[in-house]
């Protein structure tokens, strides 16, 4: 390695071993060999280039800040030898753009087997923290400048559609691809939104110089939240941030767009409420119900669920639950305004009973 003019280093996992089905990996760094074969030749080497040919994302963190050159690939098919070598020796400008956010450490990530990406803070959607390589990342052998935001009208109904048009010029030396990306957020919802969701995206080839006309249409559905207190879909009246840029963390451009929809109202009563469709839980969990459907489910001793913006009318005299399972008994308490507020009415539920009043 130290008499090469460049050093590669290819490192990786082998789909058929390393993290498959029902094998998870205990974390998300290079195996330990791995990783002190990439130091042994970049203290060497400092021409050295890495080539990770892997199923999942990795945290190389130590990779991104000492080794000038980092390639990745997914397994591919008897022609990968040939298209890396290509993209190494420059005859190719590579162009792919990563599908998932590539973390520091699991520190940034919540137990594996939490699914709910809201709360946990999962994906480029909720995550507010610094990551290594965000969703949408990709770099190229050229440079590429995004300007001249503008849209088609200012304001949509909740039936509308609006047309987004930027520029997008290669400012380099070759010719190269790009790939525009249009992601949207909403600035006030009753429920936390993502900070950004991708809406859109395309691919364009560019000489030297050239400049390209990009227009991506949004229509107002695709802005819609399923809203948990009238059980269907909501395109929610606000202003929306309107974001174009190469990657989910690199936004060149934005504009704000205002859409004329619905404003959610309070949660009502007068049907019944299912458990699934709160508004914020702790220590439960979302199980199949015996007598169909869904059911909450305790995941120790103690849990709430929380029901935001609730109409009483004039006033609540009864509370009903159905209950199911195998039952030692227990009480649930209904309090205001948060888990440990007034607590105005409280319910035993005796071993193997079905039902509360």
């Amino acid at each position: 390695a130290k008499s090469a003019e460049t050093a590669v280093v290819f490192v990786g996992n082998n789909p058929f071993i390393n993290a498959k089905e029902t094998i998870d990996r205990v974390d998300i760094v290079l195996p330990p060999a791995q990783q002190a074969l990439i130091q042994a030749v970049r203290a060497v080497n400092p021409n050295t280039v890495v080539v990770i040919v892997g199923s999942y994302p990795f945290a190389v963190n130590w990779e991104n800040a000492h080794v000038p050159s980092i390639l990745f690939t997914s397994h591919s098919a008897q022609e990968l030898g040939h298209a890396v070598t290509d993209v190494l020796f420059g005859d190719y400008n590579p162009a792919g753009r990563l599908n998932m956010t590539w973390y520091q450490s699991v520190d940034q990530l919540p137990d594996i087997m939490d699914y709910d990406i809201i709360k946990g803070k999962r994906t480029y959607q909720y995550f507010d923290g610094e990551v290594l390589y965000p969703f949408g990342h990709g770099l190229s052998y050229t440079t590429f400048e995004y300007s001249d935001l503008a849209l088609d009208r200012a304001a949509i109904g909740q039936d509308g559609e609006v047309q987004i048009s930027f520029d997008v010029r290669n400012a380099g030396n070759i010719a190269g691809d790009e790939v525009p990306q249009l992601y949207v957020r909403i600035g006030q919802s009753r429920v936390p939104r993502p900070l950004k969701t991708l809406k859109g995206f395309t691919r364009l080839h560019l000489q030297p110089g050239e400049t390209q006309r990009v227009t991506f249409a949004l229509k107002a559905e695709e802005l819609a939240f399923w809203d948990v207190t009238r059980d269907r879909y909501c395109v929610e009246s606000g202003e929306y941030t309107v974001m174009v840029g190469p990657s989910s963390d690199e936004i060149a451009l934005t504009a704000t767009l205002q859409v004329d929809g619905e404003t959610v109202p309070p949660r009502s009563l007068r049907e019944p409420v299912r458990a699934v469709n709160y508004d914020d839980y702790e220590q439960v969990f979302l199980d199949e119900c015996r007598e169909g459907g869904e059911c909450i489910r305790l995941k120790s001793e103690r849990g709430w669920i929380a029901f935001r913006d609730v109409e009483l009318g004039e006033g609540a005299s009864r509370f009903e639950a159905r209950v199911s399972g195998n039952l030692k008994g227990g009480e649930i308490a209904v309090t205001l305004d948060s888990p440990d507020g007034e607590s105005v009415i409280t319910c035993k539920i005796l071993p193997d009973r079905k039902s509360v009043v």
